[in-house]
């Protein structure tokens, strides 16, 4: 039952990474838009300076990207052979992947309905996590 819930949680926590980098990849306003709006105004003569945090914001994506589409590859194998050491790396993976886009939701205070759903799956990632960790 553990690996279910396990199986359920990290697929659907890996996915919300892919999906979170692929829009601030594609979308880097999604990202900018609250920031300019909570953070800090820029002058409207400061375009470099904006074009340089949709450029941060794309690379927060890029790094959301890559351990979700390992952390499903790596679910993947798991599956098929429940071998203990490939569950380390989903665990490390995941739940460091989780730490950007949650620090960036509380520096910028855009907290909403998916922002709740992202520190509720971090929760369950650790907690799952560290349970079948000592198994």
């Amino acid at each position: 039952m553990k690996r279910r819930i396990f199986f359920a949680v990290y697929v659907a926590a890996n996915l919300g990474l892919v999906l979170y980098g692929i829009l601030a990849l594609v979308k880097p306003g999604i990202l900018l838009d609250p920031f300019l709006l909570n953070v800090y105004q820029f002058p409207p003569e400061a375009a470099k300076a904006i074009a340089y945090l949709e450029s941060l914001f794309r690379l927060l994506g890029f790094f959301n990207l890559i351990p979700g589409l390992l952390g499903l590859f790596l679910l993947r194998r798991l599956r098929i052979s429940w071998q203990t050491w490939i569950l380390r790396p989903i665990v490390l993976s995941t739940t460091f992947a989780f730490l950007g886009p949650i620090v960036f939701d509380n520096t910028v205070g855009s907290i909403g309905f998916f922002e709740i759903v992202e520190h509720i799956l971090f929760a369950l990632a650790v907690i799952l996590g560290l349970v079948l960790w000592r198994e």
